[in-house]
């Protein structure tokens, strides 16, 4: 599928912008063209041109294309078709308009401004929503497919200017319907973003998602990275260790943070396995409780609206 120009989008589809480039793939705004219907704005994924060749990275774009088909959930981004083009797979997913978590804290930084608890809250519970219905996902008969994003990190996380959050790519992600095999020990997930089992190399459950929610959510209370240094083995060391500075006043990371919400962060980070979240849907549920007690509320598209470039557009 060449999509370098909109001379020869796929069928159906009218090529505007490119919109994104990651180490694996590219992301295009196209318009989808239907008889009789107004021209609907979409996002179309494929395998960047100089790795068609790489039989891994066109298989991991199939199963994100298999897994994605089987998923409609409000908190994830959907995938609306898929197809092939001169033999390459091409996805066709929701485009969101809006920002990713990481371009709204590089936006609000920018402004001299900060995440508020009920912001910082509210989008750490919508993850959980769209996480515990894709790690309970069964086949059409009804098995467990035993999903894992694997990639649960801030370029992730699209916040649209209607208030949506979803989570989106799922290139990296395990499940048992997985078909194509990568290398042994090849870590996935951006690296400031690990869990520590993943960091050490061990297996991943769904708890490796949550940690990387609790990291987030850390982050958004703090305006300030967790595990971050200066080279990526210095970064691992701080992941294996994962020794997370206290956040209330006691440890001056952000001063309204109470002993409450302290404790669900701390529990979302735990390094041991069996004192962390055991389902996003604990998580979530943590989360809820405590914006009920303090009464949290806010609207996100808004904040979107209010903090974004005008011509900023991305998508994953």
């Amino acid at each position: 599928m060449r999509l370098q120009s909109p001379s020869s989008p796929p069928p159906r589809y009218r090529v505007l912008s490119a919109l994104a480039a990651g180490g694996m793939a590219e992301i295009f705004l196209a318009e989808r063209i239907e008889d009789g219907r107004p021209p609907v704005q979409v996002a179309l994924k494929r395998v960047r041109a100089h790795l068609q060749n790489d039989p891994v990275l066109v298989g991991m774009l199939s199963d994100e294309i298999r897994l994605g088909l089987l998923c409609s959930h409000p908190n994830l981004v959907a995938m609306l078709d898929a197809g092939h083009e001169e033999g390459q797979p091409y996805a066709v997913l929701e485009y969101i308009d809006g920002l990713d978590l990481a371009q709204l804290r590089v936006a609000l930084l920018a402004r001299g401004e900060r995440f508020t608890r009920a912001q910082a809250v509210k989008i750490s519970m919508e993850l959980c929503k769209g996480l515990a219905y894709l790690h309970t996902l069964t086949d059409a008969a009804g098995a467990p497919l035993s999903v894992v994003h694997r990639d649960v990190t801030p370029p992730n996380v699209l916040l649209g200017v209607d208030g949506a959050v979803k989570l989106c790519d799922f290139g990296f992600a395990k499940s048992r319907s997985q078909r194509t095999l990568t290398e042994p020990g090849l870590i996935k997930g951006k690296f400031s973003y690990l869990s520590p089992e993943a960091a050490l190399e061990q297996p991943v459950d769904l708890r490796a998602d949550l940690f990387g929610v609790g990291i987030m959510l850390w982050e958004m209370l703090t305006m300030q990275r967790l595990f971050h240094a200066d080279t990526d083995y210095e970064t691992f060391k701080l992941i294996q260790k994962a020794e997370i500075p206290a956040l209330g006043p006691a440890g001056a990371q952000a001063d309204d943070v109470d002993d409450v919400l302290e404790e669900i962060v701390r529990k979302s980070l735990a390094r041991d396995l069996q004192q962390r979240y055991q389902s996003a849907q604990a998580l979530y549920n943590a989360l809820a409780a405590y914006a009920d007690w303090q009464e949290l509320s806010c609207e996100l598209g808004s904040l979107v609206e209010r903090v974004r470039p005008a011509s900023s557009r991305r998508q994953s």
